[in-house]
């Protein structure tokens, strides 16, 4: 396979052509000439905070082929060994491109959220191994959840002697702490909320201009420095962009020669750009969820993602957008996510050592510290300690085309009024995904949702030939039926 340079992200597809030469597919959504549908709305609010991406990054084929040999599933193991990049592409550009689709529902603001949409993509295709033990430092210095934090799908790639030591805190010392010598330089009336600072923490030496709190400029030999100027996109304005300089560290020797596995390079991807939000004061403000799906054909040549009849779809995910995939055979909804609320059992147990710190507010929804709906996200960094992570939830799988109709992505503007089920059915029957994104998006106004609303579906093979029965119809019927006063409410 011809080896030629590695390109960036871009807005469209590479496919060869039967006369041996190769055609360019563009990104785009609508009815005319559109691979995809997305509808939006910004409700009654203020300011649209949601947003959504759609671009091909490209991924090493060795990479690739390598995540998909290393899973714990025998199904991907298989696909990994039967699939061989020489014969997808005529080079490894076509062999290595993946396709993004990204939906993020920002809080507090858009600033993160646009953030994502613009640069999100790049980082992910950007970082290596190298990065991984001064990210995981960093992530380590926030202190309270993450004092002990070794890099969790990361820690293979950390040079863990190279991380700060952890204190053992002496029996009792929360009972014997030093009373404070003038509560009024303490007072944080008027400020962000706070969370307790333990004893056993690591001490978070006061930030350079410049760099994010809790982080000094790395010093030493100058060829193990690299400054990451705005991965995933240019940057000529450091606030804005979170530009912030990262130490490259050789990583342990027994996996100096391995390429990253997919869900790796998600989580570096993220926990890095969680920082570069964090070094950044226009951007430090607020957080902002994400859901991402990776689709790449694994048709030899490869086919565009919506008429391979062997996918593999990788769902990269923090916080409570969704996303669903329907199958032919009956149309029963299928989640791609789980809900990164404080009452989710695994979360639950995951925050389970932090302490008391779930509230259910007047409208019965729990709320993390009281305050946070979702206890993964990008940003709400004064909620770091308390164990808000950018950590994500990494799934892959290897799909049959004809076995699976579409992957729909939303926020909740719409998964907040719409259940799984009735989103898959009111898509089922659409001549084109955008038809059946409005669809969707019209559903949820019905039924008064004034809140930011994104709707994305993806096509695969089996688009149009879903079977079973519209199992949600009567109850759409009769939930539009008991709110008429509110239709139409924003025309």
């Amino acid at each position: 396979m011809q080896q030629q340079q590695r390109r960036p992200y871009h807005d469209y597809l590479r496919v060869n052509t039967a006369s041996g030469s190769s055609a360019r597919i563009p990104l785009k959504d609508g009815r005319s000439g559109g691979v995809f549908g997305s509808a939006t709305t910004r409700g009654s609010r203020p300011t649209q905070e949601d947003t959504f991406k759609v671009a091909c990054v490209h991924v090493d084929p060795t990479e690739l082929r390598h995540s998909l040999q290393t899973s714990k599933s025998r199904v991907l193991q298989e696909a990994g060994r039967r699939w061989d990049p020489v014969y997808a592409g005529e080079d490894d550009a076509i062999a290595g491109q993946v396709v993004w689709f990204g939906c993020f529902d920002g809080h507090g603001g858009q600033a993160i959220s646009s953030f994502l949409r613009d640069e999100l993509h790049g980082a992910f295709e950007e970082v290596d191994g190298s990065m991984a033990t001064d990210t995981v430092r960093y992530t380590r210095s926030l202190g309270g959840y993450f004092r002990r934090f070794t890099g969790g799908l990361l820690s293979r790639w950390v040079r863990q002697d190279l991380l700060p030591p952890v204190r053992a805190s002496r029996p009792g010392a929360a009972h014997h702490r030093p009373k404070k010598q003038n509560p009024a330089l303490d007072s944080d009336a008027g400020s962000e909320p706070k969370v307790p600072h333990t004893e056993d923490e690591p001490p978070v030496p006061p930030a350079k201009e410049g760099t994010p709190s809790g982080e000094d400029v790395p010093t030493g030999v100058a060829a193990d420095v690299a400054q990451a100027k705005g991965l995933g996109g240019p940057s000529t304005d450091a606030p804005d962009k979170g530009l912030i300089t990262v130490e490259k560290i050789d990583p342990p020797s027994e996996v100096a020669k391995e390429p990253l596995t997919l869900a790796e390079r998600a989580t570096l991807a993220w926990l890095h750009v969680d920082r570069r939000i964090q070094s950044s004061k226009s951007l430090n403000v607020g957080g902002s969820t994400a859901s991402v799906a990776l689709l790449h054909s694994l048709d030899s040549p490869a086919q565009p993602w919506y008429s391979s009849k062997l996918l593999s779809i990788t769902s990269i995910h923090i916080g409570d957008t969704r996303m669903l995939l329907c199958p032919t055979s009956d149309g029963h909804a299928i989640p791609l996510t789980n809900y990164h609320h404080p009452d989710d059992r695994a979360e639950a147990e995951r925050l389970r050592r932090v302490g008391a710190g779930l509230i259910t507010d007047s409208f019965g929804e729990a709320r993390w510290m009281g305050a946070l709906a979702n206890t993964r996200a990008f940003g709400d960094s004064h909620f770091k300690k308390a164990g808000v992570t950018a950590e994500p939830e990494v799934i892959s799988q290897v799909l049959k085309g004809d076995d699976f109709a579409f992957v729909v992505c939303f926020s909740d503007g719409i998964g907040g009024v719409v259940s799984d089920q009735e989103v898959v059915d009111l898509c089922r029957g659409a001549q084109h995904p955008h038809d059946a994104a409005k669809n969707v998006l019209r559903y949820a106004e019905e039924l008064g949702s004034d809140d930011n609303a994104t709707v994305v579906v993806i096509p695969l093979r089996g688009w149009g030939n879903v079977g079973g029965e519209d199992r949600t119809k009567e109850t759409r019927e009769y939930k539009k039926s008991k709110v008429d006063l509110f239709r139409d409410h924003r025309q």
